[in-house]
């Protein structure tokens, strides 16, 4: 069973970011906290937190945030800008995804929001969301690290998965990346798909092929209106980043504790992708639960993530996988000046 611990708070941070930014990802199973800054054309990041908050549930069904949700939320919110006047941050960006995207009662939840804890919460499509997913997670990589120069990096979201092809990755630097037409967001998403097709516990083999099935056809429908499949006929290096992808390197490495450094850029092939799936889809919830370097709020809904996962991989016949640490948080921190 995985803890999440914050970084510690120290007085250092001072001498690295006199001025640190705030970034709050209001997504539709977590709600993540990073404090920053970029320095040297790197983040700089002083300060993590995160919290489970469920916001997307039962929204395939209802279209609508849940009041439960919805207080959970707007508490931890108020925590999470508890830690930044901590470390007196001067600018809080706080960005909205999936959930709040697609549902009806989010300008409510927004308004309650602003009442409650006085931050501003930005609504960003799917697009946008790539964008700075694309920014951070090239930000950390290592030249060394990605075997060849096209990339397709993917989020794995709760409510959607966002994609970018980027063609002739040679380690540039921020400043000159050039944001690819190739990117899309797909509204296929662990909790989603978990509500949607997940009715036992474990899992039916039923619903497993269901869901694949269902995955599949949307990864197709993408691919084929992007023209993506052109591109995808050239060796790729694989970069995943979200909590399906870091919540399997965990088990991967049998974490007690998460450890966001030594997660980052780790490899995982596809024989191991799919033992540690089996595994998974054995179990029922509360056996699954214990699994080491797995968060019990995450039992349920990472079947359904690593199932994303592991046919996006079939479908495009990659045998390994960088998982990525950094994403949407970095890409916003480096991008602050214009959000």
């Amino acid at each position: 069973m995985l803890s999440v611990k914050p970084l510690p708070f120290s007085k250092k941070y001072e001498d690295i970011c006199p001025a640190p930014v705030a970034v709050i990802d209001v997504g539709t199973n977590t709600i993540r906290l990073l404090v920053g800054c970029i320095r040297g054309g790197k983040i700089v990041r002083i300060a993590t937190n995160r919290f489970v908050t469920r916001l997307g549930k039962d929204l395939k069904k209802t279209d609508r945030l849940s009041p439960d949700s919805i207080e959970k939320s707007i508490m931890s919110i108020i925590k999470l800008k508890e830690v930044c006047e901590k470390y007196g941050v001067q600018k809080i960006i706080a960005l909205g995804t999936s959930a709040i995207r697609e549902a009806e009662n989010s300008k409510g939840f927004l308004t309650s929001v602003k009442k409650s804890a006085g931050i501003d919460i930005k609504v960003i499509s799917g697009e946008k969301e790539a964008e700075l997913t694309l920014k951070g997670i090239l930000l950390s990589l290592h030249h060394s690290i990605v075997r060849f120069p096209n990339c397709l990096l993917v989020d794995i979201g709760g409510g959607s998965t966002e994609w970018i092809y980027y063609s002739g990755y040679k380690g540039q630097k921020t400043k000159n990346i050039q944001c690819p037409k190739n990117m899309g967001s797909i509204p296929i998403g662990a909790v989603k798909l978990f509500e949607t097709f997940i009715k036992h516990d474990p899992p039916t083999p039923e619903e497993l092929h269901d869901m694949r099935n269902y995955i599949s056809e949307e990864f197709s429908q993408a691919f084929k209106k992007n023209s993506l499949k052109n591109y995808l006929l050239c060796s790729l290096s694989l970069i995943i980043t979200g909590g399906t992808a870091t919540t399997i390197a965990a088990i991967d490495m049998g974490m007690d504790e998460y450890d966001g450094d030594k997660i980052h850029l780790h490899k995982i092939s596809l024989p191991t992708l799919k033992t540690i799936y089996k595994k998974l889809i054995t179990l029922p919830h509360d056996e699954r639960s214990k699994i080491k370097g797995l968060e019990p709020e995450r039992a349920d809904i990472i079947i359904s993530g690593t199932l994303i996962l592991l046919t996006l991989m079939e479908t495009l016949n990659i045998k390994e996988f960088i998982v990525s640490d950094y994403g949407l948080l970095e890409g916003a921190i480096a991008s602050y000046h214009v959000l």
